[in-house]
């Protein structure tokens, strides 16, 4: 028999806490794209190097440079195809790729600079004592190499003397024909070279915001690493200084420079979560429905799932939803939690002559997220040890429950959604039908993960997830817990589900346009807020985070609830 279409949208196993997140961007392809245009480029340039095998280690160095540079970038938790542009000016900048066709030498300080980098940045955050040896050893470095090409014929590195003080690095003069210009000795301003100086320069200005505390970079570990990355090839360049300009010592800087730049933006991007990330505390009315519910029925005991549904004004057919809810799923006890957010035609009396539910009575109307804040929050901490989420209008086919859950159960993911397009929808609203593919391609650009569904009802989860998840919206919640999931590393599936017509009543989310525009102001501010889609700090693999790449790496793994 087939079997059922399924996206599995994460899969890591997690602690019940906070998880290690990963990168937003699968697979490696930025890094191989950059490495291919890197030799295509420097096949192609012209050299002046004599003997076949110096040529080609000449040429084969930087691109090498070029791609380690991106792998230490993306080890910071720099986004890939960010590292890989961020490594072009290093593998087809006018300048290396000049130095190359000149000899080895010149490349190879770059891999140097670039290795002792690696070496220094690799696994551990740089802490000040490795930051000042790798200063002090860029120093020392630099003084060898003015001291050495200063020489002339007679020196022993004589390959450098042409770029001694008053040499000439005629980068214009190979790649644009007779007469260009060289930016890098002052003899006027090639477009090719100056474009490569000015990108070196933005990326300094970047590391430079960053090291300020700007954007979200203050509490970052990310700051020391850029400022690393930046002062290192500068030291080197500032040799240039002394007595007069001398080109080598500027291509260490003019390749490292923009990647520390892609360090330091991620920083200012994604140095933390937002300042409203966190667990929501409850309010009066959370407090006052909770002391009422324990008044009425004491403190519950609820059986492994509690199946939660926010009601409000759906007293029309609210009985007849909860007379399909299943007693046992999966071989266990179920139990509903109806949250009446502020009620007022007979929704509670309803909930109550049905003996199905376990009722909570909000005092005041606030919305269908924070009903479903409360529902969650009852369930956790009255003994359920998995959530199911449904509507109280009959949308959801209740003989979806089981695929729904039994992922969760079985411990192969931690929050599982319905899918009306990988299953069927039976609604007849193009506009809404429309909405759901928007903001599905959206959501899945956002987190470089296929979500097919954003806004599906039916939905279930490990009860302790909804205690680590910002849940702050009031009502268009459900994009936001599936951002959230996702930004806290925990592992998504989404399996094919049913979407029926209302069976009574209106819809409480306005019209499409006002549906919409609030819906993709929830699906931004989150975005934002949780850290595009994940901290740095959370994910770089130097900080002790997953590896990144296509799934997001392993992370430590913790054991599920049992059944």
């Amino acid at each position: 028999m087939a079997t059922s279409p399924e996206v599995a949208v994460r899969a890591r196993p997690v602690e019940a806490g906070p998880a290690p997140a990963r990168s937003r961007l699968a697979g490696g392809w930025p890094l191989t794209v950059l490495f291919v245009a890197a030799v295509a480029v420097r096949v192609l340039a012209p050299s002046a190097v004599e003997g076949r095998t110096e040529e080609v280690v000449a040429r084969a160095l930087g691109p090498v440079a070029a791609v380690l540079l991106a792998h230490l970038a993306v080890r910071w938790g720099v986004w890939r195809w960010l590292a890989a542009l961020a490594a072009l000016p290093a593998a087809v900048g006018p300048a290396q790729v000049a130095a190359s066709g000149r000899g080895v030498l010149e490349p190879l300080l770059v891999l140097v600079v670039v290795t002792g980098l690696a070496a220094v940045l690799w696994r551990v955050p740089a802490g000040l004592l490795a930051s000042a040896g790798a200063l002090l050893a860029a120093v020392a470095a630099s003084l060898v190499l003015l001291g050495l090409s200063a020489g002339g014929d007679r020196g022993p590195l004589a390959v450098l003397a042409p770029l001694a003080p008053g040499g000439t690095l005629d980068v214009g003069g190979q790649l644009q024909g007779p007469g260009a210009a060289d930016a890098l000795t002052g003899s006027g301003t090639g477009p090719l070279v100056t474009t490569e100086v000015v990108v070196a320069a933005l990326g300094l200005l970047l590391v430079m915001a960053a090291a300020a505390g700007l954007g979200r970079a203050r509490p970052s570990r990310l700051r020391r690493t850029a400022l690393v990355l930046a002062v290192v090839p500068l030291l080197f360049a500032a040799g240039a200084l002394v007595d007069g300009v001398t080109p080598a010592v500027l291509l260490p800087a003019l390749a490292v420079l923009p990647a520390a730049g892609a360090v330091g933006l991620t920083a200012l991007l994604r140095g933390r979560r937002g300042r409203r990330s966190g667990p929501v505390p409850p309010d009066d009315v959370d407090r006052a429905a909770v002391a009422d519910l324990r008044a009425r029925v004491g403190v519950p005991e609820l059986p492994p799932v509690a199946i939660v549904i926010a009601a409000y004004d759906e007293a029309p057919g609210i009985g007849a939803v909860l007379a399909g809810l299943p007693a046992e799923v999966l071989g266990l006890r179920t139990a509903v939690v109806v949250v009446d957010d502020g009620s007022t035609d007979g929704t509670a009396e309803a909930v109550a002559a049905s003996g199905r539910a376990l009722a909570v009575a909000c005092p005041a109307n606030r919305g269908q997220g924070a009903a479903l804040r409360l529902g969650y929050r009852v369930a956790r901490e009255h003994g359920a040890r998995y959530v199911v989420t449904t509507d109280a209008d009959g949308q959801y086919d209740v003989g979806d429950v089981p695929a729904v859950l039994r992922p969760v159960v079985e411990g192969e993911a931690d929050f599982v959604s319905g899918s009306r397009r990988l299953g069927h929808q039976h609604t007849r609203d193009r506009v809404r039908r429309t909405g759901v593919h928007v903001f599905a391609w959206v959501v899945s650009a956002m987190s470089g993960t296929r979500v097919t569904d954003t806004s599906f009802g039916l939905r279930a989860m490990r009860a302790d997830l909804t205690g680590v998840v910002t849940l702050r919206q009031p009502q268009y919640q459900s994009s936001e817990l599936m951002l959230g999931v996702l930004s806290h590393g925990y592992r998504v599936r989404e399996v094919p589900a049913t979407m029926h017509v209302r069976s009574a009543g209106a819809s409480k989310k306005g019209r499409n346009l006002v549906y919409g525009s609030r819906y993709a102001r929830v699906v931004v501010g989150t975005w934002w807020r949780e850290g595009l889609l994940t901290p740095a700090d959370e994910v770089a693999p130097a900080l002790g985070g997953p590896a990144l790449g296509g799934s997001g790496g392993a992370a430590p793994a913790g054991p599920a609830p049992a059944p």
